[in-house]
């Protein structure tokens, strides 16, 4: 199998009680910006596709984090004054300033389950990593919150962020089962989910 794979960075906070520095764990990543919902399979017209959704491929909508991966995380004591949290984390290609969170409160986060921060990078890795069968664990530290100006916030306290995730990577790395690499291979036929039986890995196409 291949190694785990930890997506590490900043987020925004987007709910009441978190604090600049905060850990969040992501249970769970969804991609906010995936928006098909307006259209209809021609073989099943009534069913609706929803926000992050990607349509023909059934397990392109929530990423689980690895469970062993996520167990770890857990377990790490949390930096000085702040707290580790495990949720949900929504991601999409906008920087989400204070006036954008308080928006998408309305208009996108009750459609995704109601996440705890949104960033710009995991749901991409994530959904690589499920193509793959990689273990995968997102890591998050606010380094803004649902009040205040994110902008200034982030450019404040982004060294504070990554400073608390330091300690939590290494805690993950240094327990989680990395396998022997030696003979392994990747069969690119997963890429959308599709293992024919009938393929087989091309040579050129497989690392080890």
């Amino acid at each position: 199998p291949p190694p785990p794979r930890v997506a590490a960075g900043g987020g925004g906070g987007l709910k009441p009680g978190q604090e600049i520095g905060d850990l969040v764990i992501g249970a769970e990543v969804i991609n906010y910006d995936m928006d098909c919902r307006s259209f209809k399979y021609m073989w099943d017209p009534g069913y609706k596709l929803k926000l992050g959704e990607t349509p023909f491929v059934p397990w392109a909508y929530v990423y689980q984090a690895d469970p062993v991966m996520m167990e770890l995380a857990q377990a790490a004591p949390p930096p000085p004054g702040n707290k580790i949290l495990t949720g949900r984390i929504a991601s999409g290609s906008k920087f989400c300033d204070t006036e954008a969170k308080a928006a998408m409160a309305v208009t996108h986060w009750p459609e995704i389950g109601n996440p705890d921060c949104c960033e710009m990078e995991n749901a991409a890795v994530a959904q690589i990593c499920r193509a793959y069968d990689v273990p995968y664990l997102s890591l998050r530290a606010l380094s803004d919150l649902i009040l205040g100006d994110a902008a200034a916030d982030f450019n404040d306290f982004c060294e504070r962020a990554a400073d608390n995730l330091v300690p939590i990577v290494c805690f993950v790395v240094a327990r989680a089962p990395i396998p022997d690499l030696a003979g392994t291979s990747v069969d690119l036929g997963n890429a959308m989910g599709a293992h024919p039986a009938d393929r087989k890995p091309d040579p050129a196409s497989s690392s080890s």
